[in-house]
């Protein structure tokens, strides 16, 4: 929980220098949702073209798909962007640290009874 806090933390203070700015500090709490979940989506996008796949989601047949240390160096950048908007997303909702951990584990939970039950 303490390391999700500082997540969250960092975020929200790095969106203080960056939401506040216009047009985004005049959009609805839904247009920034929507906003950050874009970049989401874009970032997604950008991990999955580092590792080879095509919008369409088939792999490269024509590339090489071994990874070097570099390539999976970003890829995990990449990934890391993924959170940062994430989390910012999360904290223009309305979630907290702890309302997270909560829905993820009640989520958890569900899903894994859905495997249980051959969902």
């Amino acid at each position: 929980m303490d390391r999700l806090n500082k997540i969250f933390e960092l975020q929200a203070s790095f969106d203080e220098s960056v939401q506040n700015r216009a047009p985004f500090n005049k959009w609805s709490k839904e247009d920034q949702v929507v906003a950050l979940l874009g970049h989401l989506i874009q970032e997604s996008y950008e991990t999955r073209n580092t590792l080879g796949v095509v919008i369409t989601g088939e792999r490269k047949w024509w590339k090489k798909h071994t990874l070097s240390a570099e390539k999976w160096g970003s890829v995990h950048e990449e990934l890391i962007d993924c959170l940062h908007f994430l989390v910012s997303a999360m904290i223009s909702a309305g979630l907290t640290p702890q309302t997270v951990i909560e829905a993820y584990e009640k989520k958890n939970l569900v899903n894994r009874k859905r495997q249980a039950e051959g969902y």
